[in-house]
């Protein structure tokens, strides 16, 4: 038998690969983990309030651009 016969005849392990096996594959730390998704937490916050602030922009343009008056913010009275 050659040895592709012989290891399509063995059963294979349940096991996950131990990372001895595969020296590139690192597990990845709780606290490395933890620091990425922190900081994904933070750029989609800051995209976020980014994008309102130019949508605001935009929105005051086109009021200047359309020879409004009124393009202040109207501020709304205490109740």
């Amino acid at each position: 038998m050659s040895k592709e016969q012989q290891n399509r005849s063995e059963p294979r392990s349940k096991e996950p690969p131990h990372y001895s096996d595969h020296p590139h594959l690192r597990p990845v730390s709780d606290r490395m983990l933890a620091i990425f998704l922190g900081a994904l937490a933070i750029a989609l916050m800051l995209g976020y309030f980014l994008l309102n602030k130019l949508v605001d922009i935009s929105r005051q343009e086109d009021c200047m651009l359309s020879h409004s008056k009124s393009c202040a913010a109207v501020a709304l009275p205490d109740r």
